[in-house]
């Protein structure tokens, strides 16, 4: 079989847009399609995870990644490599009309490289200028929060990637939860997570898992994904839905999910 995983880079910037303004349901409520955020170290699964679904368009933010082993001999998988703020902003405009209902699953992997693709060069060049660094932040923050508000609107299962945070030892302090802080969080920007914690029915965090094989004498090695944490970090399911505490990661997780998820 040949596979039609492809990486389609686009020439040059579209005009300038900004988001549709999109009228809809309330982000998570209301709908039975997968609305999700993952987030872990890197290599604990969470792209095999974030495209273990059907027909799927890859939004790849991270410059360095290589998604050649992780969608081998995956025939369902459109990559696309934006290289401006622009061209995402456009991506999403024409899943709402020209592309719509092309693909059932929409990825942006991760938010994380997103944010610094928008705001990385000038929060750099601020900071070797010793100038406020603040504004390239809070433009950043706008650009990916608006994004992830026109995208979870759409009539389709979207999921946001993210890394882990790794916090100093001068965040080592008692976390207040009920003000969304955890001792383990996504590396994104308080300014997005204010609309990407709203946005999302489902937060997963994934992590690998080691097992002694007492046949082999060996350690056997599995992806999983949680939803429940307790309070240490954000995973965890809005209460309508019924979801499990935790899954293995497979090339079908998110397929099987989507099939089995019930609204009470």
């Amino acid at each position: 079989m040949t596979s039609r995983t492809t990486v389609r880079k686009r020439a040059g910037t579209p005009p300038a847009a900004t988001g549709p303004t999109i009228e809809g349901r309330k982000p998570g409520q209301g709908s039975k399609l997968i609305k999700a955020a993952f987030f872990g170290p890197p290599k604990t699964g969470k792209t095999t995870l974030a495209t273990s679904g059907g027909e799927t368009l890859l939004v790849q933010f991270d410059p360095e990644g290589d998604t050649s082993t992780t969608l081998q001999g995956r025939d369902n998988i459109t990559v696309v490599e934006p290289s401006t703020y622009a061209e995402v902003v456009e991506l999403v405009r024409a899943l709402y009309t020209t592309d719509a209902g092309r693909w059932e699953y929409l990825v942006f992997d991760s938010l994380t490289f997103f944010f610094q693709m928008i705001a990385g060069k000038e929060i750099t060049a601020a900071y070797m200028s010793n100038t406020n660094i603040m504004r390239p932040y809070g433009r950043g923050g706008a650009g990916v929060s608006q994004v992830i508000s026109d995208a979870v609107r759409l009539p389709m299962h979207v999921i946001f990637n993210a890394h882990l945070q790794v916090d100093g030892a001068e965040d080592s302090v008692p976390q207040e939860t009920a003000l969304g802080e955890h001792e383990v969080k996504l590396a994104v920007t308080p300014m997005v997570w204010k609309t990407l914690g709203p946005a999302v029915s489902i937060i997963g965090r994934t992590y690998k898992q080691r097992k002694l094989n007492k046949k082999t004498g060996n350690n056997d090695v599995t992806y999983r994904v949680s939803f429940n944490d307790g309070e240490r970090s954000p995973a965890g399911v809005r209460n309508e839905l019924q979801v499990p505490a935790e899954l293995e990661i497979t090339t079908t997780t998110l397929t099987e999910l989507a099939a089995s998820l019930k609204e009470v």
